[in-house]
């Protein structure tokens, strides 16, 4: 699975950095910046991928790896406070001009607003035809 891939991934990395040995990866891992995006979360998610993306996001940025998740907090209730430093960890940014945004790194609300395409633009079509092939794709 991808998660197990790139949890090995950090951990090798980190293995290697720590020990000063990073020549000493394996020549078939990527050592590339990695960014996983992870949408719809918590949905199909068990409790072993949660921990995995725990870890992660908690691991990941400091060797490449880095998450991006479409994710509403309420619908991961479920989980209790187990997913609580997940949240923290999180940049959390709104669809919605003019909502805030926190940052929690340094503790500050901003004001965000989306950017707007350029005109004459097709990127957000295509990127909107993408994400509808791919729901298609997988039933939804």
């Amino acid at each position: 699975s991808v998660l197990a891939h790139l949890t090995r991934r950090v951990d090798l990395v980190q293995m290697a950095v720590r020990a000063g040995a990073a020549d000493s990866l394996p020549p078939d891992l990527d050592t590339g910046e990695q960014l996983l995006v992870v949408n719809d979360f918590p949905h199909g998610f068990d409790d072993r991928a949660v921990t995995q993306l725990r870890y992660l996001a908690d691991e990941g940025p400091a060797v490449g790896v880095h998450l991006l998740m479409v994710a509403d907090r309420e619908d991961a209730s479920a989980y209790g406070p187990v997913l609580d430093p997940l949240w923290r960890s999180l940049l959390r940014i709104t669809p919605v001009a003019d909502s805030h945004l926190a940052d929690p790194w340094v503790g500050h609300a901003w004001t965000y607003e989306p950017p707007v395409t350029p005109p004459g633009s097709r990127v957000l079509e295509q990127v909107l035809a993408a994400v509808m092939a791919a729901r298609r794709a997988a039933g939804r």
